[in-house]
């Protein structure tokens, strides 16, 4: 009966892990990263936001080098 259960576990997990990674994750981060940007931007306000996001920027092309 467990290894029932554990066939029966794997054949569900396996393809929702598949699912979220390959198709439900770009689609959440395309929602998710904008709009965390955004909400940034409105409680900073429109200068200090911009300059927020523009120096995380730089910061990352800076430790690309």
């Amino acid at each position: 009966m467990n290894t029932i259960k554990l066939i029966i576990g794997y054949l569900l997990f396996v393809p929702f892990i598949i699912f979220y990674s390959y198709m439900l994750g770009p689609v959440l981060k395309a929602i998710l990263l904008p709009g965390g940007m955004l909400l940034l931007w409105l409680i900073l306000g429109p200068k200090a936001g911009y300059l927020a996001f523009k120096q995380a920027f730089l910061n990352q092309n800076n430790r690309k080098k």
